[in-house]
């Protein structure tokens, strides 16, 4: 086996989701192992997606960084003997960190999820050891998170490969998912339905989003959003709750969500931190453009060719670029589709983000 990948579940994610697609365009070429470290949801997660030929190793672990579990972490990478170890998440991380003292003859890879501000407490225990050991190359999804990284650990081995799935086509049929859209208050107009997905919590800034549109609803009466995800914090669900924002609706977690995007005018982030979201590449790959705040690697997925960038987090400035896409001309709605595409097919597409893999494997 030449290529293991190590990950903390198979759960529904992002990361997750990309790992699985990965692995699955490497094992085309390659013997490839997947090694879950923690237990997986049994009703919502990625186990049915993996190839077949890929051997999945479910460790179960209900406790974290324990030497017993490192031991047997140990045991089966020194049987599998791989030519790469690929880490992804904090947990994996510091296994396959603390496994790279002692298995010299392997390539030992970490790819950075989410935005710098997630792994710099992380990053910045493993750079006080650099000395002992400097042998990870962390991959950062974007040049915006490698610069970061870059100023604040410079003596870190590192480079740029961006995220990578392939084009999302909606697993609902056209009538089902006008039909999601057709269940709210509301009725949705063409141009004007936005879609945002993502679990209520503090990264995604969803306060931003409902005082953004509020401030829209009498100006653009036929403007509708809607948010799909999970509630992780409930003092959050419940302050937009308050906020009681007329043209913003709560869908609840829905598997699938990017289905939706096939009658969606834009994908809207209104995230305080991210990396390379998954659902903006399913946007782009669907030819739905993206309205979003210039956090982590939105700044570089989205240009003037296939989105609009806010200028900062400040509600003026969101709803300021939410009205400038409202008064865009069809024509020019038109062309963003057409360069969300285009994105998608030159940068983000899984078969060429498998081959810079490999070339930073040394397997190309």
């Amino acid at each position: 086996m030449k290529i293991v990948h190590v990950i903390s579940t198979l759960n529904i994610g992002g990361a997750e989701h990309f790992v699985v697609q990965l692995a699955n365009e490497q094992a085309k070429y390659h013997r490839v192992g997947l090694v879950v470290l923690s237990s997986t949801d049994q009703h919502k997660n990625y186990l049915g997606k993996v190839d077949t030929t890929i051997e999945v190793v479910q460790l179960k672990w209900t406790k974290k960084y324990k030497m017993k579990q490192l031991l047997q972490f140990y045991k089966l990478i020194g049987k599998w003997k791989p030519k790469v170890v690929h880490a992804h998440l904090h947990n994996p991380f510091y296994y396959v960190f603390a496994l790279s003292f002692f298995k010299g003859n392997t390539t030992y890879v970490h790819t950075i999820h989410s935005s710098f501000q997630n792994w710099e407490k992380t990053l910045g225990r493993m750079y006080k050891l650099r000395f002992l050991n400097n042998r990870m190359l962390h991959i950062c999804l974007t040049q915006s998170i490698l610069n970061e990284v870059k100023e604040a650990f410079p003596k870190l081995r590192y480079q740029v490969i961006g995220n990578g799935i392939n084009a999302h086509y909606p697993q609902r049929n056209l009538t089902t998912i006008k039909d999601f859209w057709n269940n709210f208050p509301k009725k949705p107009q063409v141009g004007s339905r936005l879609l945002a997905i993502g679990n209520i919590c503090g990264h995604k800034n969803y306060k931003l989003l409902a005082l953004s549109l509020e401030s829209l609803a009498t100006t653009y009466p036929g403007l509708m959003c809607v948010q799909v995800g999970g509630q992780i914090e409930a003092d959050l669900a419940f302050e937009l709750e308050e906020i009681n924002t007329p043209n913003l609706f709560m869908a609840g977690p829905m598997e699938n969500a990017a289905d939706f995007l096939a009658e969606a005018d834009a994908l809207i982030i209104s995230s305080r931190q991210e990396g390379m979201p998954i659902v903006a590449l399913e946007a782009l790959s669907m030819g739905v453009p993206i309205i979003t705040t210039p956090v982590g690697g939105m700044a570089d997925v989205v240009n003037e060719n296939n989105g609009l960038i806010s200028e900062n987090l400040q509600v003026a400035s969101f709803k300021k670029t939410i009205e400038d896409f409202l008064k865009m001309p069809n024509d020019h709605k038109r062309a963003l589709k057409v360069g969300a595409q285009k994105a998608f097919a030159d940068h983000y597409e899984i078969g060429a983000v498998q081959d810079k893999y490999m070339m930073s494997y040394g397997l190309d």
